[in-house]
């Protein structure tokens, strides 16, 4: 039973080390807003979504 118990903690500490240490979900700042001049608006219709210009921005290596 002592060997169970203990092998479903080890179970549970490596599922929450996968979820928190997986794949994250990329994030806009505020500094492109900052650096350009340019609203977060002018990127993205729905944030995280580019739009064009935004697409355009991406592309050019983040340079107007």
């Amino acid at each position: 039973m002592k060997y169970i118990l203990g092998a479903i903690g080890f179970a549970s500490a490596l599922i929450v080390a996968a979820l928190s240490l997986g794949p994250q979900r990329a994030a806009a700042t505020p500094k492109y807003s900052q650096d350009t001049g340019k609203p977060c608006g002018f990127c993205h219709t729905t944030p995280p979504k580019l739009n064009d210009q935004g697409k355009a921005f991406q592309a050019n290596g983040h340079q107007l």
